[in-house]
């Protein structure tokens, strides 16, 4: 059973941090559970109780059973096990009691019962099981391309392999559109579930919702839920958004320039320059392919005061410096956001790129004119913005 949580449990580094809760509201919860198939050892579970608490807990499988016990604000995701994608499953925590029956090395397979959000999670995944079932294929099949492409030196072969391989990426994108029309059916018709703050943060984040119907999603949803962590965070995002749209004043932020070890500010460049921030990740091969043009612009309307911030959202700093590197970009400045936060970009303050720019998913450009307005923001569904940022500078610094 595949849940729709958010990209990745890491992410809840994030979401903990935007809010703090009471101890008060805390209530406790019981989970006794058994595996099939394992009689002892030990069994991780992982959820947050409230702001910066983040529990990993773990008990001893006595038998084939374990008892996990704890206190939580609301009904939560949480994920148990963990040892490897076979013997690891997400699921729903509420207060009370509740059960679980697993198998060895097939987590997802679950049967859990105490919990009600859980059974709406179920209910979602079997709306969206057919497009699953179809998208599994589809990616099986591209792997299997990838592979022959890999190992093809043959052209006219070549070209083929690829021409198949883009037509399944293709499909696989419009499933994922069919996926997020379910999921958004689902969270208009259920504003009361606490499955729905966690689908439409998923949603939201990979920008298949415009704002405006972020918006009026969000404030129909039951205070219950605005209030819930993941709520809170869809909030933060709205905000966020909203700061960074064309034609509102970018906000100022505080960063290090890694490179030279000096501080960046949005507001040392207000008034004087022309400023495009490049959210990317070596990783991010999209990202990457916009250097060489970049390049030729930083080149052509650098000495008539345009600037760029580069600003990554790698992990590991040998990664990132190795991409600058290779693809010679030491002539602007470079911001990592890892940089400050020894557990990802968790714990920032007011004046942080990711605190006042929504950055996910990469790559997103924001240009900002002299004046410190927004002119344009590209993000993951745009790309392709080559011509677009040509013509905007060209505006911008008033060429024919």
């Amino acid at each position: 059973m595949k849940k729709l949580f958010v990209t990745s449990f890491l992410f809840l580094n994030l979401i903990a941090s935007t809010f703090s809760q009471s101890n008060s509201n805390l209530k406790p919860f019981t989970l006794k559970g058994k595996i099939i198939g394992e009689n002892s050892g030990s069994i991780v579970l992982q959820y947050y109780a409230e702001k910066f608490k983040r529990i990993w807990d773990t008990v001893s499988i006595k038998d084939g059973e374990f008892v996990f016990k704890g206190n939580i604000t609301h009904p939560i995701s949480a994920r148990i096990g963990g040892s490897d994608d076979l013997n690891t499953a997400l699921i729903y925590l509420e207060a009370g009691d509740m059960t679980i029956t697993l198998t060895k090395d097939k987590f997802t397979e679950l049967k859990m019962t105490g919990s009600k959000t859980e059974q709406e999670a179920n209910d979602l995944d079997r709306l969206k099981e057919p497009i699953n079932k179809r998208n599994n294929l589809l990616y099986a099949q591209s792997i299997s391309i990838r592979d022959s492409i890999e190992k093809t030196k043959n052209k006219a072969i070549l070209d083929k392999l690829n021409k198949k391989y883009d037509e399944i990426d293709q499909l696989r994108i419009q499933l994922r559109k069919a996926r997020y029309v379910i999921d958004i059916n689902f969270v208009i018709s259920h504003p009361k579930s606490f499955v729905t703050p966690s689908v439409l943060l998923e949603i939201e984040k990979n920008e298949f919702i415009v704002l405006d119907s972020l918006k009026s999603v969000y404030n129909k949803l039951d205070i219950t839920i605005q209030n819930s962590i993941y709520g809170q965070e869809i909030k933060k995002d709205i905000t966020k958004k909203s700061n960074s749209i064309a034609g509102v004043n970018a906000p100022d932020f505080k960063a290090i320039d890694i490179l030279t070890n000096q501080t960046v500010t949005y507001s040392q460049f207000k008034g004087k320059n022309v400023v495009l921030i490049d959210f990317w990740a070596s990783w991010c091969g999209p990202c990457r392919e916009k250097f060489p043009h970049l390049k030729s612009l930083y080149q052509k309307y650098h000495s008539k005061g345009f600037e760029i911030i580069a600003v990554s959202v790698d992990w590991t700093k040998k990664a990132w410096i190795s991409a600058i590197k290779q693809d010679s970009l030491e002539m602007w400045h470079h911001v990592w956001l890892a940089e400050r936060y020894t557990d990802g970009p968790a714990y920032f303050t007011k004046d942080d790129i990711c605190e006042n720019y929504f950055v996910q998913p990469i790559p997103v450009q924001i240009l900002i004119d002299k004046d410190g307005k927004i002119v344009e923001r590209w993000d993951v569904n745009n790309i392709e913005n080559g011509k677009e940022l040509d013509e905007k500078l060209a505006k911008l610094f008033k060429e024919n």
